[in-house]
C-alpha cells in the first residue's frame, strides 16, 4: 500500500496493487487567493469540532459545518443556512484537504458553482 500525493493542484491517488482510485483534487494557492478576493467568498471549514477547539483560521471569519468522509449530513443540513447564494465563491478546507474535496462534491451536487478545495488549515498560510 502506498499513498502518493503531488502538490495543490494536482491529483491525489491511494495506490493497492494495480488499482488506483481518485481521492481529491486541490484547487491552486494562486485559485484559493483568487476566490478569496472576489466579493461576497466564503470560508468554510469542515473539520471536527474538536479540531475546531484546538486551532482555527484567524485570518478570515468562516464558516463551520462539520463533514467527514463517510457522513456529510451536517453540512448537507446547514449549507443553505451558511452559504445562501449558490453562485459565491466558496473556499472549503479541514486538516489536510480529502475532507474539504468530499465537501466540496457535496457542495457542487447540491447546486453550489464556485467551490474549492483550499486544502488544510495549515496549508492556509499564503493568506
Amino acid at each position: 500500500f502506498t499513498h502518493n500525493c503531488a502538490r495543490p493542484g494536482v491529483q491525489c491517488f491511494l495506490q493497492q496493487g494495480k488499482r488506483q482510485s481518485t481521492m481529491t483534487s486541490y484547487s491552486t494557492p494562486d485559485q484559493v487567493k483568487a476566490a478569496a478576493e472576489e466579493p461576497g467568498a466564503v470560508f468554510l471549514d469542515v473539520r471536527t469540532h474538536s479540531e475546531l477547539k484546538a486551532s482555527r483560521l484567524t485570518s478570515r471569519p468562516f464558516h463551520h459545518a462539520v463533514c467527514s468522509l463517510d457522513d456529510c449530513s451536517e453540512l448537507m443540513t446547514k449549507a443553505e443556512e451558511l452559504i445562501p447564494d449558490k453562485n459565491a465563491p466558496v473556499i472549503v478546507f479541514c486538516g489536510s484537504g480529502r475532507r474539504a474535496g468530499k465537501a466540496k462534491d457535496v457542495l457542487e451536487q447540491k447546486g453550489y458553482t464556485r467551490v474549492v478545495n483550499a486544502g488544510g488549515l495549515s496549508d492556509l498560510g499564503y493568506l
